[in-house]
């Protein structure tokens, strides 16, 4: 049963699972049912860093690419009996101002499709993907899956500090002015 959007605070983050869910992060990611709706994207991401596998050691797994160049970011639902994963992505850093995030898998149920799900679970990741940036010397922009030319920006734009004034139309009155 999925969670409410304002319990978003049982998902936490993890880079590995316990390699007794190796089952359940190989479902979300590999055979996950709205793989198709990105196939193209998915393929050609796949020709660029090889294919993904299962990687295993000290009893943890993740998913990772053959160039090693990868990291992997689980979201778990912890109200969830027992608990596992249910989302996924890799990212990595192919210029020293990118962040590209590869892949991205989540369970249909977190899914903006689902009309309890407020923003969804992938863009939860992606948020969380922007936070890890924001820490990173020198990055500046977010390649998001799929996608060759569609970037988020790292540091959102603070807007312009106040100046008193207020926006035509808007305005209030002139006290200054007489008669």
């Amino acid at each position: 049963m999925p969670i409410d959007p304002k319990d978003w605070e049982y998902i936490e983050f993890s880079a590995t699972v316990p390699a007794k869910m190796r089952q359940a992060a190989e479902a979300l990611f590999f055979f996950n049912p709205r793989q198709g709706n990105s196939i193209n994207g998915i393929l050609a991401t796949v020709e660029r860093t090889g294919v993904p596998a299962i990687m295993e050691r000290d009893g943890q797994v993740w998913i990772g690419v053959p160039s090693g160049n990868m990291q992997c970011l689980f979201a778990f639902d912890h109200k969830l009996e027992p608990p596992r994963p249910v989302g996924v992505l890799l990212y990595g850093r192919p210029t020293p101002d990118v962040i590209w995030i590869s892949h991205l898998a989540v369970d249909p149920v977190y899914t903006y499709g689902n009309r309890n799900r407020g923003a969804g679970l992938g863009w939860v990741l992606v948020e969380k993907v922007r936070e890890i940036a924001r820490s990173i010397k020198g990055v500046t922009k977010i390649q998001l899956p799929y996608r060759r030319n569609c970037f988020l920006q790292v540091r959102v734009p603070e807007p312009p500090p106040a100046t008193g004034r207020t926006a035509v139309g808007n305005a209030a009155p002139d006290k200054t002015r007489t008669g």
